[in-house]
């Protein structure tokens, strides 16, 4: 390369290195402001000032548009089910219950939920902990929350109104609704990963905040969340804890030994509100279990 190409592109890097910046330094000024009324009522709740501020400084920490417009669209019917019931699926999930036969079995013991029904949300909801990306669980959170504010509600109203069929009079009602939801959760998200000590920043998951390999609520981790591997953490990113986990929060809901197919129907509904997916975990259960 030339001297003169040389000088040339150096000062290319550095008006993209400028750009770049300016674009981060205005989307983090940006996500700021419209995180200032959140920001707020987490300090009143009772989190700590300085800490608040200083995490939603961080220009990894912003508001999430395109992601939580999703809300707006999605629909539970339209996935396909029936992909799990695959033989290449099933294969792959018994060897998932021979690798990890020692948390199934001790799940199965202390809670009385079949190993076959573990596994089968376990690749219903990761692909057997294969797939742990997606949206920041903090932005998605925290953007849904922000939408009390109705001068933010009116900002992110201007910005999906032309890809959703939802009046502005129902989506008024839907945020309403949703950010009060989504405050709770990320209350609970906060004192989570505060308490495990976790940077909650880093921690990615679904579009609706589900996290791990379980892919929990922060608020149900909280609640039924457990240390199955006895190391003196909850993290359902560890397939231990994740399996204990889904067990205890199964038996909450009524699992019990010899529970009919309907009460069983019944249990998993809690656990996704959708017929779809209670009947997909039933159907890979059953092909899971051993041929008599």
């Amino acid at each position: 390369m030339t001297p003169i190409k040389h000088i040339v592109f150096g000062f290319a890097l550095l008006i993209m290195g400028w750009v770049c910046f300016t674009q981060t330094a205005v989307h983090a000024k940006n996500s700021h402001t419209y995180f200032d009324t959140l920001q707020e009522s987490l300090i009143k709740d009772g989190f700590d000032k300085n800490t608040i501020i200083k995490l939603y400084s961080n220009p990894k920490v912003y508001f999430e548009t395109k992601k939580a417009s999703g809300f707006l669209s999605h629909r539970e019917s339209v996935l396909n089910y029936d992909q799990f019931a695959l033989p290449k699926n099933i294969r792959k999930s018994r060897k998932y219950m021979t690798k990890h036969e020692p948390d199934l079995l001790k799940a199965e013991r202390i809670y009385g939920v079949d190993k076959e029904i573990i596994t089968a949300i376990i690749l219903i909801e990761t692909r057997l902990g294969k797939i742990l990306g997606g949206p920041s669980v903090l932005n998605m959170l925290s953007t849904l929350a922000s939408l009390k504010d109705p001068d933010v509600r009116n900002m992110f109203w201007e910005k999906v109104s032309k890809s959703t069929d939802f009046t502005k009079k129902k989506f008024q009602n839907w945020a309403q609704r949703k950010s009060k939801w989504a405050y709770n959760e990320l209350k609970a998200f906060l004192t989570y990963t505060a308490r495990e000590k976790m940077d909650p920043v880093r921690i990615n998951g679904s579009y609706a905040g589900a996290m791990g390999i379980a892919q929990f609520m922060p608020s149900n981790i909280l609640i039924f969340a457990k240390d199955g591997n006895n190391d003196g953490r909850v993290d359902l990113f560890n397939h231990s804890d994740a399996i204990t986990s889904i067990a205890s929060y199964l038996k909450h809901y009524g699992w019990h030994n010899g529970i009919t197919k309907k009460g069983a129907y019944d249990v998993i509904y809690h656990y996704n509100h959708s017929r779809q997916y209670v009947d997909a975990v039933l159907k890979v259960a059953a092909l899971l279990k051993p041929k008599t």
